[in-house]
């Protein structure tokens, strides 16, 4: 997916995601690929979306499906 076909949708916290399972499920693998292997410390950062993290939505224009990204400074 290109930056073309993806559109920010929003800035969210943690109980905004209960509306985008998928999206949260798919950023939990990409952290899982990107070193966050201990399963405690990845549901705790995950948990605490918008304490100091920041996690943004996207909606492909394509296809629609929603896609996460979560950073931390």
């Amino acid at each position: 997916m290109t930056a073309v076909e993806r559109a920010v949708v929003t800035a969210l916290d943690t109980a905004a995601f209960a509306s985008y399972p998928s999206a949260l499920d798919k950023l939990r693998q990409e952290l899982r690929m990107d070193g966050w292997h201990d399963a405690a410390q990845l549901e705790q950062f995950l948990t605490h979306l918008g304490e100091g993290a920041i996690a943004m939505l996207f909606r492909c224009t394509v296809c629609g499906t929603h896609l996460a990204y979560a950073g931390a400074s």
